[in-house]
Order: C-alpha cells, then structure tokens, then sequence
C-alpha cells in the first residue's frame, strides 16, 4: 500500500481533494511494471511481500543474511551494494539487531539511485532519521513509506493533538509533500494480531516443553 501510495502521489492527491481542488499537475505516477523493486530480509514477512509483488510484473531483488528457497521462487538475491545501485524501490524486512541498526544511513543511501523509494514497515531504527531528512532535502530520494521511524517512541498509538512534542526531526519529516508516515500500524489487524498472542503463549510453552522456541530472532 505505502509502495503505491508513494509513486502515485496519492498523499498530495488526498490533501487536493480535501479543498476541492482536483487537478492533476504534479500527480503522474508510475507502474509498478517499470521498475526493479528491492526487498531486505527474506524472513516470513519478506518473503510474502515478494509473492504479493509479483504479481506485479515488476523485477524483484532480494537481499538477506542468508538465501532462503522460498524467496528465490520470486526474486534474485543479490549483494547490498548491488541491491542499492539497481533499485527503484527498496522495502526494509529485517530485526533489528546491532548489525542492522542505521543499516540505511547517509552512505548507503548515497549508493542507491537518485529519486529512490524507500518504504519501512520493521523497524525505525533501521533508518538513521538524519539521513533520510537529507535525502528528502537534497531529492536524492523521492519519496519515503514510514509505518515505523527513528524516535518515534512516547509519540506512536496516543493522541498529542494538544501536546507540544519535542521530536524535531519526526515532525520536520512528516511535513514533506512525498513522505507518507502512518502511526505503526502495519501489524494491527485482526488475524496479525491474534497470531502475535498465540505466539506469545505456544513460544514460552514450546521453549519449557522441549528446549525449542519456533519464533526466537537468534
């Protein structure tokens, strides 16, 4: 959804349409079709976001830690660097871990192509928040899908309408015409959040059961 949103312009699209004003300049998109979409991280998430996209057309990267069966039906992995060179959009998947923390930050992000899509739906902190403001600045990247960002902690799933917040960069970002930040709420679906339960209770009884935790990171 935030992939779409982001090159179909749709947050300036909804803005214009609020005050009535319906027209079209400034909105031309592009297909999905058109453009080499990278995934990072091929756990069980990534992968069913690479089966979702293929269906459509587009060519599909891959990147993880290790090559997994299952997401090589759909997609080619490939090395980080080339992953940033080829992309037209890239999708963050992974855990963060100390390895993958600020995994995109200013020399990454000046490795990708120039108007790159970047769409974070894991976790803030794999973004280094300065880095993308600069990237939205200087239009080296074109457009940001945000359900999750850097310093959003004490500011996500509460009401601050009337509460002067001190998070700078959060609130400096969120005002750019091209980026798009929900409050992070990709997981909060009924099934998603049923399963996360189940696996909250069967982990810890698996665990104390046969020394096994199905769900554990590391």
């Amino acid at each position: 959804m935030l992939m779409l949103m982001c090159l179909r312009h749709y947050k300036q699209a909804m803005w214009r349409g609020m005050v009535n004003d319906f027209s079209l300049e400034g909105l031309q998109g592009r297909d999905m079709s058109s453009l080499t979409v990278g995934v990072m991280g091929t756990g069980r998430i990534g992968t069913q976001v690479l089966k979702n996209l293929s269906g459509f057309g587009c060519r599909l990267l891959a990147w993880n830690r290790h090559e997994t069966a299952e997401a090589a039906k759909y997609a080619r992995f490939v090395t980080l660097e080339e992953l940033y060179r080829e992309c037209d959009v890239i999708s963050l998947h992974l855990p963060l871990t100390p390895a993958t923390e600020h995994i995109i930050c200013r020399e990454s992000i000046a490795k990708m192509k120039d108007g790159v899509i970047l769409v974070n739906c894991a976790r803030g902190e794999l973004t280094d928040i300065e880095a993308l403001v600069e990237g939205i600045e200087s239009l080296k990247i074109g457009a940001l899908g945000m359900d999750t960002v850097e310093g959003e902690t004490g500011i996500v799933h509460s009401d601050h309408r009337t509460d002067i917040l001190a998070n700078r960069n959060v609130f400096y970002l969120h005002q750019f015409r091209n980026v798009i930040m929900t409050q992070h709420m990709a997981f909060y679906t009924r099934q998603a959040v049923a399963s996360m339960v189940r696996c909250g209770i069967e982990g810890p009884v698996e665990m104390l059961r046969t020394g096994r935790y199905p769900t554990r990171l590391v």
